[in-house]
């Protein structure tokens, strides 16, 4: 009767470990899982602001002035202007939304020589971060 305890025993010592063991696997492999989903939605954020800054850095290539780089990103009064700047509003599925998360900022700076070359910093906003996800550094030759 005492060896059967004792077999009965580690019967229950081992299923045991054996729960812990596979119980550490699921923690590890969801860990993984929940840092893939991160990283992608990462990934996500950064292909839209490039796609973006590229889409803002063609049309600072066909405006000649800051008014027309500001009639060229206006969709559906997505757009608000100052004196060298011209900001756009997208939502996160890259359609203009005057209420959107994402912000598009496109300077607009004539060089102090003759003024037909023009630089333009195009840096994108995501409403919940602080720094920019993305920047990119353009010029336009306007030929007036």
């Amino acid at each position: 009767m005492k060896k059967r305890q004792n077999h009965i025993t580690s019967f229950y010592l081992e299923t045991l470990l054996l729960i812990g063991v596979l119980i550490t696997i699921i923690l590890v492999i969801s860990q993984i899982f929940g840092i893939g989903q991160k990283q992608s939605k990462d990934a996500k954020m950064l292909t839209n602001a490039v796609t973006l800054a590229a889409n803002t850095a063609e049309a600072v290539a066909g405006s000649d002035s800051l008014e027309t780089l500001a009639e060229l990103l206006d969709e559906n009064g997505n757009v608000q202007s100052t004196m060298s700047e011209v900001n756009a509003y997208y939502r996160t599925d890259m359609t203009p939304d005057p209420n959107g998360e994402i912000l598009v900022s496109a300077t607009w700076e004539p060089s102090e020589e003759n003024g037909e070359l023009v630089t333009s910093r195009i840096t994108v906003f995501y409403e919940k971060l602080d720094n920019p996800v993305y920047t990119l550094e353009t010029a336009v030759y306007t030929g007036k």
